[in-house]
C-alpha cells in the first residue's frame, strides 16, 4: 500500500471500527435469486441463466425514512473467482452520479464503475430498475419483501442504455448484518472483466480492506454456496 493509500484508507479503517460495521451501508438484507442475461455484452463464462447473492442496504441510515443513497450488491458465483457487482442509487439516464432514493421503488441503481470485457473494450456501465412491486419507503430494510425483480441494462457514456436481463431475488437468507458476506468488486473481479478506470481500482481495493480491516471482517470468512 503506497503512503496515498494508507492516507486515503484510514478513514474507514476508523470509521469502520467506530461503528462495528461498514462505513458505509451497515445495515442490509442478504438475498437468493436468479439472473437471466440476455444481452450479448455479457461475457461468455457467465451462464445466462445463473444463481445470483444479493444484498440490498441503506447507504447512511438516514432517520425517518428521509431518502438515503441504497445499495444493490450482487455476486455471480463463478469459478475460480466470483464476480462481486456494487450497484448504488444514481441518477438515470447518467451513469456514476449519486442521487439519494425516496423509495426502494423509486430507486434507480448503477455500477460507479465501469467495465470492458475481453470481446468489447468499450467501458460500459451496468445499471439496474425496479420492475413490479417494491416498498414505497426507505425507512428500513425490513419494508422488503420477496420476490422483487430488477431490468438489468447496460450502456456507455453516450447513448441509450441497452437491455441485459432480468434480476429476480427469490428468498431472503437471514443472517445478521456481522455475519453477511464482505462484497469486494476490486478483489472478486475475475480476469475476463476489466474495472474502468484502472487508476480508481487501487484506491478502492485499499477502501474495501481498511473498512474491512476495522470492523475485523475478512473476505476468507467462508460461505454457504448460492443454492
Amino acid at each position: 500500500m503506497t503512503a496515498l493509500s494508507s492516507v486515503l484508507s484510514a478513514p474507514f479503517r476508523a470509521g469502520s471500527a467506530l461503528r462495528g460495521a461498514r462505513v458505509f451501508h451497515p445495515r442490509g438484507a442478504l438475498y437468493e435469486g436468479v439472473a437471466d442475461l440476455d444481452s450479448a455484452w455479457w461475457p461468455r463464462q457467465i451462464p445466462r441463466r445463473t444463481p445470483v447473492l444479493a444484498r440490498l442496504s441503506r447507504g447512511i441510515g438516514t432517520p425517518g425514512g428521509l431518502p438515503d443513497v441504497l445499495g444493490l450488491a450482487l455476486r455471480f458465483p463463478l469459478e475460480p473467482c466470483p464476480w462481486d457487482v456494487l450497484l448504488a442509487s444514481a441518477y438515470l439516464p447518467g451513469r456514476a452520479v449519486l442521487l439519494p432514493a425516496r423509495s426502494w421503488s423509486s430507486a434507480r441503481y448503477s455500477t460507479l464503475m465501469a467495465y470492458r470485457t475481453e470481446t468489447d473494450r468499450t467501458p460500459r456501465w451496468i445499471t439496474a430498475v425496479p420492475r413490479g412491486l417494491h416498498s414505497s419507503s426507505t425507512t428500513s430494510v425490513e419494508a422488503l419483501d420477496v420476490p422483487m425483480q430488477f431490468s438489468l441494462l447496460v450502456g456507455a457514456a453516450r447513448g441509450p442504455l441497452e437491455p441485459a436481463g432480468v434480476l429476480t431475488l427469490e428468498s431472503e437468507r437471514p443472517e445478521q448484518n456481522s455475519n453477511q458476506p464482505s462484497f469486494d468488486p476490486t478483489v472478486h473481479c475475475p480476469g475476463f472483466v476489466d474495472p474502468w478506470p484502472a487508476w480508481l481500482t487501487g484506491t478502492r481495493r485499499d477502501a474495501y480492506r481498511a473498512s474491512r480491516a476495522g470492523r475485523g471482517a475478512s473476505l476468507a470468512r467462508p460461505q454457504r454456496p448460492v443454492s
